[in-house]
């Protein structure tokens, strides 16, 4: 773990709050997470994906919404 200069108490939300968003990707359909992720964590265009997909930019910007909607559903209240 990095040295920070947080209290153990702030370390222990921002893993728990880790935690649920990992959860919440984990139960989004299968084309909606693959597309959140590459664009979120392979910090990818919507072009980029879509032509690694085979997919339209308007099918790639679709499943990002979706995903997107899924994820607020999901984490609400946090």
């Amino acid at each position: 773990m990095e040295a920070t200069n947080e209290t153990p108490q702030f370390d222990l939300e921002i893993k728990e709050l880790q935690d649920r968003l990992e959860q919440a990707i984990a139960q989004l359909p299968e084309n909606q997470r693959i597309v959140f992720l590459m664009n979120r964590m392979d910090k990818m265009k919507y072009a980029e994906i879509a032509a690694y997909l085979d997919l339209s930019v308007k099918a790639v910007e679709k499943r990002m919404h979706l995903a997107l909607l899924e994820l607020r559903q999901i984490l609400k209240g946090i």
